[in-house]
C-alpha cells in the first residue's frame, strides 16, 4: 500500500509539473513593469517607449515614460499635475499639465526638456495625440454658458490650427480620439443632445470627413487608427439592447470581431491598433484581449499564470506586437509593457490585407 501511494504521489507530481511546464511553453508575452504602483499606461511607440500618469496626491498625479530600463518622471512645469497621452517614434511625448491657478494646457517633451505648448485660443484644452511630423490633435472644449460648442482641432508644427469640422447634424459636436502619421484622425461626430449622443465614428483627412457607418445602431466610437487608416472602437449592435462589439473599419468595410452572437449586455472595445491591423482592448467575457486577424484571445491565457498577474485594459499595440497595459498583482495596479516571446506569431494574417 505504501508502495503503491509513492507511486501515486510520484505520477501526480510528474503530472502537474507536466502541466506547469505545457503552461509555460504556451505563453506568448513576458510582463515587463514600466510605472509605479498605481499607474496607468496611455501610449507606446515602435521602439517600445510606454508613457503613462501615475498619481502623487489623491488630487494630482504626474507623467511618466520608461523604455523599459529607467523610470523618468516628466514632471509639471511647476503647475499642480500633469499627465501623458502619447509618444512618437521621435520619442517626444504630448501631454497636458494644470497650472497653480488651474487652467489645463499642453506641453511636448523631447531630448530631455518640456515646454508649454498653451491652448487652443480662446477655449479650454486637451491634448490627445501627435505624430511622427509634429501634428498634434486637441479637443477645444465647450465656453460656458452659452458660448462656443467643443470642436476638435488639428495643429500644424508651425502652430496653425485647423478645426476638423462635423458630420452635418443640427447643432452638431465632433470628438477626436487618434491621429495617424498621415495626418488621418478617427473619432466620434454627431447632434448634441441630451442625455445621450447617437455619435457616428468617423475618418478625417485633408478636410472631409467620412461616416464609417453602422452595425445597427448607435453610438459608435472610433478610438484607434493606424497608418494604413484603419480603425478600431466600438459600435451599437441592436436598438434596444446594451449590446456593443470592438470592430476594424478597413478599406470600407466594417469587421465586427467580437465574434459571439448578439446578446443583451454584450460589451467590447478595441482600444489599439497597429499597421499590421491587430487590435487590443478589452471585453466582457475575455477581459483584455488581442485580435490579430482570426479570434479574439485573452491575454490572461497568453501569459505565464504561475506569476500572479490579471491583465487589464490594454492600451495600445505596436508594430513589434508590444502591448502597453494595466496590469494587477497582489491587489496593486501598475503600467506594464507585454513583450512577444516568440515574435514569429506577427506572421499570423494581417487584418485587411487582401484588400489592399
Amino acid at each position: 500500500m505504501q508502495v503503491r501511494n509513492c507511486i501515486s504521489l510520484f505520477l501526480l507530481s510528474l503530472t502537474m509539473g507536466l502541466a506547469t511546464a505545457a503552461q509555460a511553453a504556451v505563453a506568448e508575452y513576458r510582463v515587463t513593469v514600466v510605472g509605479p504602483a498605481n499607474s496607468r499606461p496611455t501610449d507606446i511607440n515602435n521602439a517600445g517607449v510606454v508613457v503613462g500618469t501615475y498619481p502623487v496626491s489623491p488630487t494630482a498625479t504626474r507623467a511618466f515614460l520608461n523604455p523599459g530600463k529607467g523610470f523618468v518622471d516628466l514632471g509639471t512645469l511647476g503647475g499642480r499635475s500633469s499627465d501623458a497621452r502619447a509618444i512618437n517614434d521621435r520619442g517626444e511625448v504630448l501631454g497636458n499639465w494644470i497650472t497653480r491657478g488651474g487652467q489645463q494646457r499642453g506641453y511636448l517633451y523631447a531630448n530631455g526638456k518640456q515646454r508649454d505648448i498653451g491652448t487652443i485660443p480662446g477655449r479650454p484644452t486637451s491634448w490627445i495625440d501627435l505624430n511622427n511630423a509634429g501634428y498634434l490633435l486637441a479637443l477645444g472644449g465647450a465656453t460656458e454658458p452659452f458660448g462656443l460648442a467643443p470642436r476638435s482641432f488639428l495643429r500644424d508644427p508651425r502652430g496653425k490650427f485647423q478645426d476638423i469640422g462635423n458630420l452635418r447634424f443640427a447643432n452638431p459636436i465632433t470628438q477626436a480620439q487618434a491621429l495617424n502619421n498621415r495626418n488621418q484622425v478617427a473619432g466620434q461626430s454627431g447632434p448634441l443632445v441630451f442625455p445621450d449622443q447617437p455619435w457616428r465614428a468617423i475618418i478625417w483627412q485633408k478636410g472631409a470627413m467620412r461616416d464609417l457607418g453602422d452595425l445597427g445602431s448607435a453610438p459608435n466610437y472610433g478610438l484607434a487608427i493606424n497608418d494604413r487608416g484603419q480603425v478600431t472602437g466600438t459600435m451599437s449592435v441592436t436598438t434596444g439592447l446594451r449590446d456593443r462589439v470592438a470592430f476594424v473599419y478597413s478599406n470600407g468595410r466594417l469587421i465586427n470581431i467580437d465574434g459571439r452572437r448578439p446578446i443583451d449586455g454584450r460589451s467590447s472595445s478595441g482600444e489599439g491598433i497597429n499597421n499590421h491591423g491587430h487590435v487590443v482592448g478589452s471585453s466582457d467575457h475575455l477581459g483584455a484581449f488581442v485580435y490579430r486577424g482570426r479570434r479574439m484571445q485573452s491575454l490572461n491565457a497568453l501569459i505565464d499564470p504561475t506569476l500572479g498577474w490579471d491583465i487589464q485594459s490594454p492600451q495600445a499595440i505596436n508594430d513589434a506586437g508590444q502591448i502597453a497595459a494595466i496590469a494587477v498583482r497582489r491587489g496593486v495596479r501598475y503600467a506594464v509593457r507585454l513583450d512577444l516571446i516568440r515574435p514569429q506569431v506577427l506572421a499570423v494574417p494581417e487584418v485587411g490585407k487582401e484588400d489592399d
